[in-house]
């Protein structure tokens, strides 16, 4: 038996390496905070969690070697004696939640080295690709993509194959009372 040092050590990929598909220890991943995702269904986690007791997880999450600057976010959810995670999530939280409830120990991942402006970007397109998505959650992270990585209303429009019309639009929603933002 490893330490955690040296477990966590021999998971990670080597710098520079092209992305690598392996079987990563649940335990060994943060989410993002940067995720747009923010509403999980409990009904459907629970269902998901059931589909992957029964038969696992049949399409890789999407992971990167921790950032070191994401260390200290991590420190106040690890149980004494539990191994330091090596990994941040990018795309993939409901899956990884319902393997947490399932209580399944490794999940199929690509690990590809990503700087946070390409993490995030990665974030926001995937997560336009699900159909659950909610306006606010779209737009928050169109706001993301322009606070954060630079980009312009047109730049995002772009990347996601819609109008710049639609991006503003939905970026407008940030603007309204919360009341408002809570009924959309």
């Amino acid at each position: 038996m490893t330490d955690n040092h040296d477990t966590v050590t021999a998971a990670l990929p080597t710098p520079g390496a092209g992305p690598q598909m392996r079987m990563v220890e649940v335990a060994l991943i943060e989410e993002s905070l940067t995720n747009p995702r923010k509403h999980f269904d409990p009904i459907k986690m629970e269902e998901l969690a059931a589909s992957i007791k029964a038969s696992g997880v049949h399409t890789p999450i999407l992971l990167r070697p921790l950032p070191g600057h994401r260390v200290p976010d991590t420190w106040g959810f690890r149980r004494k004696g539990s191994a330091l995670p090596a990994y941040e999530l990018v795309a993939g939280a409901r899956r990884l939640r319902a393997c947490r409830l399932a209580q399944v120990a490794e999940i199929p991942a690509m690990i590809r080295e990503l700087t946070d402006a390409q993490a995030l970007e990665a974030q926001v397109i995937e997560n336009l690709q699900r159909q659950d998505i909610t306006a606010m959650e779209e737009a928050e992270g169109f706001r993301l993509l322009v606070d954060r990585n630079g980009l312009t209303a047109k730049d995002v429009a772009r990347q996601i194959s819609k109008s710049v019309r639609y991006v503003y639009q939905r970026m407008q929603l940030l603007d309204l009372i919360h009341e408002a933002s809570e009924a959309v």
